[in-house]
């Protein structure tokens, strides 16, 4: 379950980031995370699932990647901290809640996101539940973003 939401979501993400960003993916790295944490720094989004499986979703973006974002968003050279993370709470909502509508029409699985919470910082230490996920890491000529999928082990 998780590669089949994992690969709706690559899709979705990456449709996103080139139709409406330009954004072109260079390559893309896929793992099982062997540590329950890790540093980033950027803008990190945690949303929930709820409803016929419970998970979470993690996304993260680097500041590059970020500033880019807020400049086409808003047509606007400096991207403050307020920027970035409403530009990244939308883009997170768009990412995840395409995914999850694509994935109930393909497998009639329902699944609903609970809203995201958001942090942007540096050397953030992210701590994942021991819970079964898999996460791809994009390479834009930009910056790179992640995606990581987990859901309760046993589902």
């Amino acid at each position: 379950m998780i590669d089949e939401i994992l690969k709706i979501a690559d899709s979705v993400a990456r449709s996103i980031l080139c139709e409406n960003f330009g954004f072109e993916v260079k390559s893309t790295q896929e793992s099982v995370p062997e540590m329950d944490e890790f540093l980033y720094s950027g803008v990190v989004g945690v949303l929930g699932t709820i409803g016929d499986l419970k998970g979470r979703v993690i996304i993260g973006v680097d500041f590059d990647v970020c500033g880019r974002l807020v400049k086409t968003i808003y047509d606007q050279d400096v991207a403050t901290n307020n920027d970035m993370l409403d530009v990244s709470y939308e883009i997170f909502n768009m990412i995840v809640g395409n995914t999850l509508v694509e994935y109930k029409n393909t497998f009639g699985t329902a699944l609903r996101p609970t809203p995201p919470s958001i942090f942007l910082g540096e050397n953030m230490l992210v701590v994942s539940p021991r819970i079964q996920r898999k996460k791809i890491e994009y390479v834009l000529d930009c910056g790179k973003i992640f995606i990581e999928v987990g859901f309760e082990r046993g589902m």
